[in-house]
């Protein structure tokens, strides 16, 4: 059905109707780019495999790891790693003090003031602020951030109001919602979190930064709205990088009750969790994204599907499949979760936030300030008037280096 409706619209297939909406500019790009990738990545790929076979074989006398043994043994690996659980962060992530933390991080990044707002709130605990830029008003932020029984699950962006100018020459200011549920405030208790709950509030601040910061005048271009499938969470991906880095957990990362900072041994232990088994997770989702975007690139039946999988595997499967695993029978994403030809958009936000970083990271930890503001000029203000890959080239003058996810994740070649 999807070949046939791209073939009505007048595409080749359904892959470059997909693209044709999407910051990819075409499948021969996507493919070269997931290609390079798996080929950076494999190396280290196959170090974090001889040494999980290496564990299996040392703890239960496994001789030939198999693709079932891989998930239990990993797990088991990294707690003999790292001897690190998330629950032990959250004495030292009080949400308050977090929250401070995150807003003193945007402000020093792009030259901003938060100002807590006089406007009524629908509960005591929500929290909101005016943000001024070149003190002037330029928008406001409401965050929701504790769990409530008639609340709905979850963590969001929402762009209520839009940056724009109207057709009477008045401009309207950006208004955005944070909403997270993390664990309620009590009157004896603050609120607490676990680290992975401290990424998600940069990561969805990113969002709200992208539509706040927003310089369009027109409504349908403007902040988040219009901007392509495969760049949209790269703003929200690139904030969520600070969240990882010791210097900036340092400002915040204080016991609640003794106000004791958080260990050095803590803090590297946050970030060597995060980048186990790296590789290995990249091969698997170039895996997932070749399939997906070949897969759609003409119209297979029968047992073409499985041949292509197994193809794309001789490269990407470090362990033989066995012929029962029908991965492709299920891969929801593609199927009903709108990343049809599509799914690859994961790796590419993902590269373009992993370099950006580093460019407004120095290697000693400061901010670069100058990177920074060339962030907040291109990326941030400029919302879908121009294509993502034509705003980066306006900033730095080329394309995002896939090697730059490589090292935020600690893979050296």
């Amino acid at each position: 059905l999807r070949d046939k409706e791209a073939k009505i619209l007048g595409f080749d297939n359904y892959t470059n109707l997909s693209l044709a909406t999407k910051d990819a500019p075409s499948a021969y790009t996507v493919i070269e780019f997931l290609e390079k990738l798996a080929r950076l990545a494999k190396p280290q790929a196959i170090k974090e495999l001889n040494e999980l076979k290496a564990f299996a074989k040392k703890e239960d006398e496994i001789d030939n790891l198999q693709p079932f043994d891989v998930a239990y043994y990993s797990e088991k690996l990294k707690k003999d790693k790292f001897e690190f659980d998330e629950n032990m962060t959250k004495p030292y992530f009080e949400q308050s003090r977090v929250l401070n933390g995150l807003l003193s991080v945007v402000s020093r990044l792009f030259g901003v003031e938060f100002k807590p707002a006089n406007t009524p709130i629908w509960h005591e605990t929500v929290k909101a602020f005016d943000i001024y830029k070149d003190d002037k008003v330029s928008g406001r932020i409401y965050f929701d951030l504790e769990a409530r029984k008639e609340k709905r699950g979850g963590a969001w962006m929402h762009n209520w109001q839009t940056h724009f100018v109207d057709s009477q020459g008045e401009q309207h200011l950006p208004v955005v919602f944070i909403v997270c549920n993390f664990p309620a405030s009590t009157a004896t208790n603050p609120s607490l979190l676990r680290h992975d709950d401290v990424v998600t509030l940069f990561h969805e601040m990113g969002h709200g930064i992208h539509h706040l910061f927003s310089k369009c005048n027109q409504h349908a271009v403007s902040g988040v709205n219009g901007i392509a499938w495969d760049v949209v969470e790269f703003p929200s991906q690139f904030l969520e990088n600070f969240a990882y880095e010791k210097n900036i957990l340092k400002e915040f990362a204080f016991h609640y009750e003794s106000g004791e900072p958080m260990s050095d041994e803590l803090l590297d232990k946050i970030k060597d969790s995060k980048n186990f088994q790296s590789a290995l997770g990249i091969l698997r989702q170039v895996e997932f994204s070749l399939f997906d975007i070949k897969l759609h690139q003409k119209l297979y039946q029968g047992d073409e599907v499985q041949a292509l999988l197994d193809d794309i595997r001789k490269t990407t499967a470090l362990l033989l499949v066995p012929s029962y695993n029908k991965f492709q029978n299920g891969f929801g994403h593609i199927f009903s979760g709108g990343y049809s030809a599509g799914y690859y958009s994961y790796k590419w936000a993902e590269v373009l936030s992993a370099d950006a970083f580093f460019e407004c990271l120095d290697d000693d930890g400061s901010f670069n300030q100058e990177k920074a503001d060339g962030y907040y000029k291109f990326i941030l203000n400029r919302g879908s008037s121009e294509d993502m890959n034509v705003l980066y080239h306006k900033w730095l003058g080329r394309d995002a280096k896939v090697e730059s996810l490589l090292k935020l994740y600690g893979i050296t070649e």
